[in-house]
């Protein structure tokens, strides 16, 4: 099948594009016009800008299905971002989508559309809510936008919604942690009881590249977590054993810790360094959040990977141990 990635370059959409040339696809990676081509073999590059729509224009001819995966991430994201890539753009890659007819579209959500909602069962039926949080509520726009074209029959549709993915390449989430666990002033948020709403890239890959053959899952969205993970009690523990440093014992209570991340966040604004703990950290880590994936184990989803054999084999690819 031929396929159209976009964010094919990043840390999720590498592992999707390897996945997907692994199984017979023929995928077209979109680029930014200046961004360094990636030299992987069988992999078709075009260029344009998810964010330019005129620049989409014919780069999806002949393509039975697009994979959208562009978008803004990681801390600091600011609402301009965030509207020109998670909104506007997606805006443009589905309706260059639907004017060729490159039907077949998966999209990248995000658990964010539930806006850190702790007193409930996640399932995919309970309704999204926006919170004044510049990622999560221009995922639900990006959703909203894309389901519009779906309910018109435009596009055949499916959003996947993950947890914080992480595996080989991630220069976010566990260079921090190691950071912190070696520094000797990691405290756990909260009680460290609730479990890790973690999943390996690997993981979700396969999954999404799986969707692509499988018509039952077209007009459906899947949570997508490991409902196996430890606590993250456990795995700072692990975590620290493999690197040799004493496990954290000191506890922070959640709503200080969510304000010690601010204060972070704002000598961080003047000092211009990445803070040593954010708002978004505190709410991951610190409180426990029930994200159904029944409806995705059904569909075939398989998190294969164990949580603390794939933080250790991260360590090792990382150069930590």
């Amino acid at each position: 099948m031929r396929v159209f990635v976009t964010g094919a370059t990043g840390f999720v959409g590498r592992a999707v594009t390897a996945h997907l040339l692994a199984e017979g696809h023929e995928p077209t990676a979109l680029l930014l016009p200046r961004e360094p081509d990636p030299e992987i073999e069988g992999l078709r590059v075009v260029r344009g800008d998810i964010t330019v729509s005129a620049s989409l224009v014919g780069l999806m001819n002949d393509h039975e299905a697009v994979i959208h995966m562009a978008g803004a991430v990681g801390y600091g994201q600011s609402w301009d971002a965030c509207n020109s890539l998670n909104r506007d753009g997606t805006c443009n890659v589905a309706k260059e989508a639907s004017r060729v007819e490159a039907r077949r579209f998966v999209h990248l959500s995000s658990v964010s559309v539930y806006g850190r909602e702790t007193k409930l069962s996640l399932s995919e039926e309970v309704p999204v809510k926006k919170i004044g949080d510049p990622y999560g509520d221009t995922k639900i726009d990006a959703e909203e936008i894309v389901q519009k074209l779906a309910d018109a029959g435009r596009l055949d549709l499916t959003i996947l919604r993950p947890t914080v993915i992480y595996g080989p390449d991630d220069k976010k989430f566990l260079p921090l942690l190691v950071e912190n666990l070696r520094s000797g002033r990691a405290k756990i948020i909260g009680t460290g009881k609730n479990s890790v709403d973690l999943i390996h890239v690997a993981d979700v890959a396969a999954f999404v590249v799986k969707l692509l053959g499988e018509p039952a899952t077209v007009g459906r969205i899947y949570n997508l977590n490991n409902p196996n993970n430890c606590s993250w009690e456990e795995l700072l523990e692990s975590i620290a054993s493999d690197l040799g440093v004493a496990a954290p014992r000191g506890r922070l209570p959640y709503n200080l810790a969510l304000v010690m991340a601010g204060l972070l966040e704002l000598i961080s604004s003047f000092t211009g360094r990445p803070p040593r703990l954010t708002r978004y950290a505190v709410r991951v880590i610190g409180r426990q959040y029930r994200y159904a994936v029944d409806k995705a184990l059904k569909a075939g989803f398989q998190p294969s990977v164990e949580l603390r054999e794939g933080i250790r084999r991260c360590l090792k690819q990382g150069g930590f141990l």
